[in-house]
């Protein structure tokens, strides 16, 4: 997911998973995932999948 990249092939990248995570509240692991999931389709806005996109939420 962090390797996602928008159509001008710029990837989604670690540092902006990190803040979407610091920055958004959920109460469920399935609210980050739906979340997180929606973020990064916005951000490819239209471009074509480079890879597929595996996510796991443990919620501790």
């Amino acid at each position: 997911m962090n390797e996602a990249e928008n159509p001008q092939q710029e990837q989604f990248g670690d540092d902006r998973l990190l803040e979407f995570l610091r920055n958004t509240h959920f109460n469920t692991a399935q609210q980050v995932i739906e979340a997180l999931k929606a973020e990064v389709e916005t951000h490819r806005n239209g471009a074509e999948p480079n890879d597929d996109l595996t996510m796991m939420c443990l919620r501790v």
